[in-house]
């Protein structure tokens, strides 16, 4: 069975290897149609699914890079790929916004593809141009990105500079960048006019070396507008105006290619909203999601298994949009991570992206320098393991490149939130019971230390003395215990010192949160909170006389009081309960009460 399926396998790749060399036939003309499409949900070419391996190859900038581009886009051919993610962007020259870190091998710059605003780089162009045309020959379609948020290549800063704008890159923030100053390129008229103009460039070029114009070449497998495009929590509108104009820019110059934003990705269910939106835009055809999970412990992938999961909450979220989805970027170095090796994270990768019905996985860096960070190497024998992985997968995906995504991906309600992390202490434990205070006119009051909670489900957890939090989406339960005697309630009142949990690169004033009270499992209300000025604590307060609510209190039985926000919130920004003022014996301190009235 193994080696029929290998043998199919093999035949569906010869069968892609001559569509591909269809594509390429000079009396092939835009009229019929080669170009890759987005269709209900997949990618197709010629009416024909299509899903894909590829990789990011390093071909553009580092001379050695360059002299073995033809080499390295053979050996992407050789491992299955079908698709390569090049850069087709650069700004500045030795004397501009320069790298950071482990990019400084790039430095100086000697081939972006624009010295200044103005004054192309031809030489560069016409390399990229010879990338295209190399790739045809390895039947690889190219997807070009067209900007970069990051300062190796240039990218966001370098173009504020060309603005003016000179304190976006700044050695003092991590990366080098200011972010709060370089999400002015979103909304600068200068920056905007001259990433119109690389557009227009790129776009209507003709290729030097196949006479194509790019707009006309379905070799390109379409257009990335960033890479990694970030913005500042709060903050959104000003990057999806942004996406929005170019996006519809780029599609009345080129309406043959289909679009992806390249903001990145989303971490928390607030971002993942955000994802949507921007991809949810007219004139953008598919989503991009990167991950490297050594680096980014905040997706909190620390095994295969957690890899998994976070694909599967991607490509729910693209179902969801009936878009393809393309894992853009993974990174995954020789030593592995976890006590996992390489090619155990690789294989998770591509086969959790053949499972969850992803369009396509690609890798960073397919690279001829072995020592390159991330770097998957073809010249020597290191590497092997993993591109044995590759080929592997690229046969499953052309096995499967019609399979329907799973079931379970569609019930989008299941996916609304990435990753939550709970606890739940044991019915019973001491350290859950309330300070129980009788007062003369017979009410109840409870009164919960932050600390005495049952159990806690958020995106992240935490506290401290005095203090417990949640951030993001998810609930904070407290229980009234059982009482033996009965007695009238007239009604309950819920009090609690509540703030939001700020991310950690938004500003106060900016950040609120929606906190919903359940008693019992009752919707009783939310509040929208913001973060409180100094020495002035906001308390809460809720005044539920529910029926269901009263009759359980009047009887003594536990009562369940839950802090919660819900995914379906306007502000997904967690649930901070602390004392005030500092020690809880303080008469006037109301960290959280829960008063029964007669």
């Amino acid at each position: 069975m193994v080696k029929k399926l290998s043998l199919i396998a093999g035949l569906a790749l010869v069968a892609g290897a001559a569509f591909f060399l269809l594509a390429q036939r000079p009396d092939s003309g835009v009229g019929a149609d080669f170009f890759v499409r987005a269709r209900a949900g997949r990618f197709v070419i010629g009416g024909r699914p299509f899903r894909f391996v590829g990789a990011n190859v390093s071909v553009m900038y580092r001379d050695e890079d360059r002299a073995r581009m033809p080499e390295t886009l053979r050996q992407a051919s050789l491992a299955g790929m079908r698709v390569v993610r090049v850069w087709a962007s650069g700004e500045g020259g030795p004397g501009d916004i320069g790298p950071v870190g482990a990019d400084s091998r790039d430095w100086p710059r000697t081939h972006p593809l624009r010295w200044a605003p103005g004054k192309w780089n031809e030489e560069a162009l016409v390399h990229l141009d010879k990338v295209l045309a190399a790739a045809a020959q390895h039947k690889l379609l190219v997807q070009l990105c067209l900007a970069n948020w990051w300062r190796d290549t240039g990218g966001v800063t370098q173009y504020l500079r060309w603005a003016g704008v000179t304190d976006a890159a700044d050695e003092n923030f991590r990366f080098g960048i200011n972010p709060e100053r370089a999400m002015l390129f979103y909304t600068n008229d200068e920056t905007r006019r001259l990433y119109r103009e690389h557009l227009e460039k790129i776009a209507t070029r003709r290729n030097t070396v196949t006479g194509i114009l790019y707009r006309d070449d379905p070799n390109i497998f379409g257009w990335e507008l960033m890479n990694e495009a970030q913005a500042v929590t709060s903050r959104w509108a000003e990057r999806r105006a942004w996406l929005a104009e170019m996006s519809s820019y780029l599609k009345s110059l080129d309406p043959n290619h289909i679009i992806a934003p390249g903001d990145w990705g989303y971490r928390t269910a607030a971002e993942r909203r955000e994802w949507l939106a921007d991809h949810r835009l007219p004139a953008i055809d598919y989503c991009d999601v990167h991950n490297y999970p050594r680096d980014d412990t905040d997706s909190f992938v620390d095994s295969p298994k957690a890899l998994g999961e976070f694909i599967d909450n991607r490509a729910a979220a693209a179902l969801s949009l009936n878009k393809p989805l393309v894992f853009g970027e993974f990174g995954m170095g020789a030593e592995g991570a976890n006590g996992f090796s390489q090619v155990e994270w690789y294989r998770a990768y591509l086969e959790s992206n053949v499972r969850a019905g992803a369009g396509g996985a690609m890798f960073w860096i397919l690279t001829p320098d072995a020592a390159r960070g991330y770097g998957v190497t073809y010249s020597s024998d290191r590497d092997q393991g993993v591109l044995a992985e590759v080929r592997r997968a690229s046969q499953m995906f052309a096995l499967l490149s019609a399979a329907d995504p799973p079931e379970r991906l569609t019930e989008t309600e299941n996916h609304l939130v990435p990753r939550q992390f709970a606890w739940t202490r044991s019915a019973g434990d001491l350290g859950t019971l309330p300070l129980m205070i009788v007062r003369d006119d017979k009410s109840i009051l409870y009164r919960f230390k932050p600390n005495m909670a049952t159990s806690e489900r958020f995106e992240k957890v935490g506290g401290g003395p005095g203090y417990i939090w949640g951030f993001g989406v998810g609930q904070l339960d407290y229980t009234v215990p059982a009482r033996a005697d009965r007695r009238r309630v007239s009604e309950l009142v819920v009090r609690a010192h509540i703030q939001p949990v700020l991310p950690i690169d938004a500003k106060p004033e900016n950040i609120k949160t929606r906190v919903t009270l359940f008693v019992n499992g009752k919707d009783c209300g939310s509040r929208l909170i913001p973060v409180e000025a100094k020495g002035q604590p906001l308390i809460q307060e809720w005044h539920v006389n529910a029926l269901l609510v009263r009759l359980r209190a009047m009887r003594g039985q536990p009562i369940m009081i839950r802090f919660a926000v819900t995914p379906e919130s306007d502000w997904l920004y967690g649930v901070n309960i602390s004392n005030w003022p500092e020690g809880y014996e303080s008469h006037d301190a109301k960290p959280l009460e829960v008063e029964v009235r007669r």
